[in-house]
């Protein structure tokens, strides 16, 4: 759960199967943030 980085996730998050939540801490941008959560889904899922 390191604080710093732009995308975290919480070790709660992990030991429960993957149930729980994310956390984006990119600055604000023009991104779409539904694709933007589809890519990141697909990356963890990989």
């Amino acid at each position: 759960s390191d604080r710093g980085a732009s995308i975290r996730i919480p070790v709660y998050t992990v030991e429960h199967d993957w149930n729980g939540y994310l956390e984006d801490r990119r600055p604000a941008s023009n991104a779409d943030p539904y694709k933007i959560l589809a890519h990141i889904v697909g990356t963890l899922t990989k």
